[in-house]
């Protein structure tokens, strides 16, 4: 039997469905807060994936890489953000800030584990032109959008500063040029432990006591004054400030919780970053953050930027029940002879956005409903001549095996509160 590639997986139509109608929702809050699409090429030029800025020298390791029959040198993005700066670089008259969104595919040459797959779909919005805290804040803002909106409850953005965390290290003693090193050790923190990280940081010969920033907790206004009692006052303290403060205005600030071992992988983040925890989940659904010199390393103008992406496949796994994503019906008939109207009656739920589907296998009541309930059907309409003569048709609970007689005109108005319950 032939598989699927190594860190690739078939999405069944069950599954697709879902994550369909998850991508669905998070276009219709991008498009709420007036991100534009944009859709860039699945692979791009090798020179522009490994650019410094990006994943610079190691990016053969980390990419698919290939040459094509004019011996171009290639590779899959690996993310959106970095086709998006090539894209602002040569369309050099758009109208800032350029608010983008962006949903597609990319590809990583990682080790495949729980919900690490070397193929995976992104959600990204970016605000480019901007350099005020408030495009960052909308990253955010459109972000709880997104996550309230498939019904999660129980998840928080943890945010940081990188300007914010190279100042303190500083201050503790580490050298200019090993800040990156520090920076990606730290952020291997939640995969290998607090031991593992003094000891990989020992082996670079940086000598700090890494658990002086990790200590500050508390409230994210507590965090703040302790941080700027014990380090003072900078740029990056300052942005973080400006962040909660807006973020506190618009209602979401019990949303985001400011942690400084948050740093993000990616070397071209320059200043505020963000990170999405869903539950009691150890991986990331989401990240992101401000990376205001990536479109000048590739070559264009100084422009700042910001954004946010999600990982959709990660999505899925976690919202596999959710009642938000099955707002479907099917509409069965008892016999032949209410079909036309049946059909009808399905074809009208469509026209108001409502998933309906009816029977197309002449098969018995019974059968119709076996099928729905394999299906996962929450609801169905049974469509009968008795019911049809009061103007009438029945709704079925599907759990709860139970069903009542509606009226045709308002059967929309029902299911819509029903299918939302």
């Amino acid at each position: 039997m032939i598989q699927p590639p190594k860190g690739t997986r078939d999405i069944s139509p069950e599954e697709m469905k879902k994550l369909q109608s998850i991508i669905d929702r998070f276009r219709e809050i991008f498009e709420k807060y007036n991100f534009l699409p944009l859709e860039t090429p699945a692979f791009e030029s090798f020179e522009l994936l490994s650019a410094k800025g990006g994943l610079g020298e190691a990016a053969k390791d980390e990419i698919y890489y290939f040459k094509d029959k004019s011996d171009r040198e290639l590779g899959l993005r690996f993310d959106l953000t970095v086709p998006l700066a090539r894209f602002v670089i040569n369309n050099s008259n758009l109208t800032k800030p350029f608010k983008r969104y962006q949903i597609g595919r990319v590809w990583r040459y990682d080790n495949p584990q729980a919900m690490r797959w070397r193929e995976f779909w992104q959600a990204d919005v970016d605000v480019v032109g901007s350099s005020s805290m408030s495009a960052d804040t909308e990253c955010l803002a459109v972000s709880v959008g997104c996550l309230l909106s498939l019904g999660f409850k129980k998840f928080s953005i943890r945010i940081n500063n990188r300007k914010l965390i190279e100042k303190i290290l500083i201050k503790l003693g580490v050298k200019e040029n090993k800040i990156f090193d520090v920076f990606r050790i730290i952020d291997k923190l939640s995969k290998i432990g607090l031991k593992n990280v003094k000891r990989e940081l020992k082996e670079n010969d940086i000598d700090i006591e890494i658990e002086d920033i990790l200590k500050i907790s508390g409230s994210n206004k507590e965090i703040l004054e302790n941080v700027k009692k014990k380090f003072g006052e900078n740029e990056g303290l300052k942005e973080l400030r400006e962040i909660i403060n807006l973020s506190r205005k618009i209602g979401i600030e019990k949303y985001l919780k400011i942690d400084l071992s948050l740093v993000r992988g990616l070397d071209y983040y320059t200043g505020p970053v963000f990170e999405v925890k869903i539950g009691d989940v150890d991986v990331s659904c989401g990240g992101g953050g401000r990376y205001d010199s990536l479109i000048k390393n590739l070559g264009g103008p100084d422009m700042p930027a910001t954004g946010i992406s999600f990982g959709l496949d990660r999505l899925l796994t976690l919202i596999k029940d959710s009642k938000i994503l099955n707002r479907k019906v099917f509409v069965a008939t008892v016999n032949d002879k209410v079909k036309e109207e049946a059909f009808k009656i399905c074809q009208n739920l469509r026209k108001e956005n409502i998933i309906s589907d009816i029977d197309m296998m002449d098969r018995k009541l019974s059968k119709q409903l076996g099928y729905a309930s394999k299906m996962k059907y929450p609801f169905v309409l049974v469509v009968g001549k008795r019911e049809l003569e009061k103007k009438s048709i029945k709704l079925r609970d599907m759990k709860k095996g139970k069903e009542k007689l509606v009226k045709i005109k308002d059967i929309v108005k029902i299911l819509n509160k029903v299918l939302n319950q």
